[in-house]
């Protein structure tokens, strides 16, 4: 260390503190890296490896952080932000600097940063019952979900990857997960927490970040409140500051909402990935006009309602603008002027919103009262109730900073005129200095006769006046030269060097005071914090209803009707997102009661069966998020759950076959559905031998009708299970219709009673372009193997056996 210079000791001194971090070290107009760090920094931004007394280096321009930033991220690192305390002309020595934040994937508040949707992460902990507790969290909205699961690890890994976090946090004892889900996802970024953060005092940290809050009436664990208190404590750490801004936390399950997995959220496209952006049920319905109604529909779609009072209500409120395009379109012209105000409720609460976020806050404000005239006149008037419009905000803004003001604060264009009379004072002066300095040069050259005499300023020199070689015979006594030019010679004298003084006491004085000033608006609106994410909840709830009304008028959607039983009937309903990419979309009926509510369903590849099945399960949850359903009439019951087993996959990463992946999603199944629940299954045993997969999905489609119970559809081109509907009353067939003609087949997509007499296998591989040689002897083969499989005969012996009656096991079926 001897050997060092002092400012790279500052810098290892530092560094030492934040050893899992890549240090930027302010050095006046530049961030820059030393070392190891130095050399990974280069490596992903792909800027130039220099070096400092022999040491690696590179650097970021400071202006340009967020750019380079991002990317940093992106590549899983943690970044902490080490900042210049101190003026560099005031400092006596080596500048003070320190940390001010530390900056992870799930820690991004900066707008131009992160994306429209919510950028959640997961904390995750193991409890002495071997459950694991979970927190899910957005810092960025202050959003969090708090709940304990039982899973196997498996499961664990599947929520976490099939979750899209943007960083996952772990506890010591699960540390271990860390390699495994690097080897499915290795950009992500993964941070274990020992022992400290999980306090005991939990209470005190939930105090400081909710004051008196009763968090015991809300029903979470002692475990899970520890686990939760872990989050604001280690958000505490990395920000600096106190975490005030977060949302009371919800459960993800509960008897509110239907709790959908991962495999049914992706079997339905609920919500898109990176390959399905653009044709998912999210993508349909998306009509909304703020960030916050966009992120406010996701969370409607994943977590669709079950009581029946709360989903009437929300579908009165869509019928009212669906009835009323007048004011259906009018919010939404008001709607469009509302900024993210809930991330920027964020960012105040941090002390860390930008003017640009403040007027953007104040662009919002100014469309409130127009929103709430419109709701006033119409069936809606209650509908912002106790909510506080926080015109007073609006008002504080608009009497403080420049209707124009840059995100600059201390360089005198932020706090508007009138607000600090010493402010004034000092901007004057630093802004009138060109008029000034034009006055005393004018003035010198009637004094001393120079007519070529200029007087400026530069960044290096300051103040000057500048006279030609050829006149500097002229130049009076008291002018004091400065600085020699090949052509110029350059002075100075008193007035001026006042004046330079006074410059940059101004400046000085300029930055102080305006930064003070929008500090405390800053704090002032902090008190607010509260109050505008309340305001921003209510407006998102409106932008997504209206985006409800809208899409039903378009589209031409009805208002589902709910019954107290099994008895569902959608008349003509069509998949919202096919119907969007498909010229000609043929409708289909789904009817079933009490007694009849197991359809087997059989068809070729390619008729429609997939596209049935979600139909029916999508309709379903549209109805239960609060929006109209497309269909000509929609009758339907209210799902605790919708369960689907749909395409097929494997992981090979675990080493599990795609049978064996099916043979786990329907585990799933059978374990966690209820009497009340849809389950919507295709090709259930395609994954093994014929006469294996016939067995158990023939067992599977007993226990579900028998034992659960559950409204289910069953797609699958085991057409021996059609037999099921002979032998139990309440097991019904369906087929997808087939026109056969000379020339082939042409799938008409309509759904009918009965069973399919064929899959069209031949045909289906006909119509992708195979060979006409494969073709004919494809149809050789089948005719040869036809003689010799009598699969049919021997089920058909099923008739003369007795009904399998199950028991139904205690405490089998749960729901986690």
């Amino acid at each position: 260390m001897a050997s060092l210079t002092p400012m790279i000791r500052q810098y290892l001194e530092i560094k030492e503190q934040y050893k899992d971090a890549v240090l930027l070290f302010r050095l006046g107009d530049f961030y820059e890296t030393f070392f190891e760090d130095a050399k990974r920094v280069s490596d992903i931004l792909q800027i130039v490896l220099t070096n400092r007394n022999g040491h690696p280096m590179a650097g970021i321009p400071y202006h340009a952080l967020d750019n380079y930033l991002k990317k940093l991220l992106e590549n899983g690192l943690k970044v902490a932000i080490c900042e210049q305390l101190e003026n560099p002309e005031d400092a006596k020595g080596i500048i003070k600097r320190e940390v001010t934040r530390i900056i992870t994937p799930g820690t991004i508040i900066e707008e131009n940063m992160l994306d429209e949707i919510n950028s959640f992460s997961l904390l995750i902990k193991k409890n002495d019952d071997r459950k694991y507790i979970v927190s899910i969290f957005d810092f960025s909205t202050g959003e969090v979900y708090l709940d304990s699961f039982e899973f196997n690890e498996s499961e664990l890994i599947d929520f976490i990857i099939s979750s899209n976090f943007v960083q996952i946090l772990l506890s010591e004892e699960l540390k271990d997960l860390s390699k495994k889900i690097k080897e499915i996802n290795n950009k992500i970024y993964i941070e274990s927490l020992d022992e400290w953060y999980f306090s005991k005092n939990y209470k005190n940290q939930l105090e400081e970040s909710y004051g008196s809050i009763d968090f015991n009436i809300l029903g979470f664990s002692k475990d899970e409140l520890i686990t939760f208190s872990a989050v604001l404590k280690y958000l505490e750490v990395t920000q600096f500051s106190k975490v005030k801004h977060f949302k009371i936390p919800k459960r993800l399950k509960t008897l509110e909402y239907m709790y959908i997995d991962s495999n049914t959220v992706t079997n339905l496209g609920l919500i898109p990935s990176n390959e399905t952006k653009g044709k998912t049920l999210y993508d349909i319905l998306k009509k909304t006009k703020t960030p916050m109604g966009n992120r406010l529909l996701r969370e409607y779609l994943l977590r669709p309602l079950i009581d029946k009072n709360v989903i009437e209500n929300r579908l009165n409120n869509v019928e009212i603008m669906y009835k009323d395009r007048l004011l259906m379109n009018e919010l939404k012209e008001y709607l469009s002027y509302i900024r993210d105000i809930d991330r920027i409720s964020t960012r105040i609460s941090l002390l860390k919103a930008t003017p640009s976020d403040i007027l953007a806050l104040k662009t919002s404000l100014n469309a409130i009262p127009y929103i709430y005239e419109l709701l006033e006149s119409s069936e809606l008037s209650n509908f912002f109730e106790d909510i506080n419009l926080l015109q007073n905000i609006k008002e504080k803004i608009n009497n403080t900073l420049f209707e124009n003001a840059n995100n600059d604060v201390g360089k005198g264009f932020v706090i508007k005129e009138g607000v600090s009379k010493e402010l004034d004072e000092y901007r004057n002066l630093s802004f009138d200095i060109d008029k000034i300095l034009k006055e005393i040069e004018n003035k010198e050259k009637e004094k001393t006769g120079i007519t070529k005499l200029k007087v400026g300023r530069n960044k290096i020199y300051g103040f000057y006046v500048e006279v030609s070689k050829t006149q500097a015979n002229l130049v009076p006594e008291y002018y004091i030269r400065r600085q020699t030019l090949t052509n110029n010679e350059r002075f100075i004298f008193e007035e001026l060097k006042d004046l330079e003084k006074k410059m940059i006491i101004a400046e000085d004085k300029i930055r102080k005071i305006e930064k003070k000033l929008y500090l405390e608006l800053l704090e002032w609106l902090n008190s607010y914090t509260q109050k505008i994410k309340k305001l921003s909840d209510k407006i998102s709830e409106l932008d997504v209803l209206r985006s409800f009304a809208e899409i039903s008028v378009l589209n031409n959607y009805v208002r589902p009707t709910f019954t107290e039983n099994k008895k569902s009937k959608i008349m003509q309903g069509r998949h919202p997102v096919v119907e969007k990419f498909s010229k000609e979309y043929t409708s289909n009926d789904f009817d079933i009661d009490n007694e009849n509510f197991f359809i087997i369903l059989t068809g070729p590849n390619m008729s429609g069966k997939s596209t049935y099945l979600r139909q029916v399960g999508i309709i379903s949850v549209m109805a239960q998020i609060g929006c109209f359903v497309p269909a000509k009439k929609a009758l339907l019951p209210i799902y605790d759950r919708i369960f689907t087993r749909i395409g097929a996959r494997d992981d090979i990463i675990t080493g599990k076959s795609t049978f064996l992946m099916e043979m786990l999603e329907m585990s799933t199944i059978l374990n966690n559905a209820t009497k009340n629940s849809l389950v919507l299954l295709d090709e259930v045993g395609r994954g093994t031998s014929t006469l294996d997969g016939i067995s158990v999905a023939w067992a599977i489609s007993e226990y579900i009708f028998q034992v659960i119970g559950s409204i289910s559809i069953f797609a699958t081109h085991y057409t021996e299970l059609t037999m099921m509907a002979d032998i139990y009353e309440g097991v019904t067939t369906k087929r997808v219709k087939v026109l056969e003609t000379e020339n082939g087949v042409i799938f008409l997509h309509k759904i009918e009673d009965g069973v399919s007499d064929n899959s069209y296998g031949i045909e289906v591989a006909k119509l992708a372009g195979f060979p006409i040689d494969i073709i004919t002897r494809s149809k050789e083969v089948l005719d040869l193997i036809s003689n010799k499989i009598d699969l049919e005969n021997n089920l058909k012996k099923m008739k003369n056996v007795k009904k399998k009656r199950y028991k139904v096991p205690k405490g089998q079926i749960k729901i986690f």
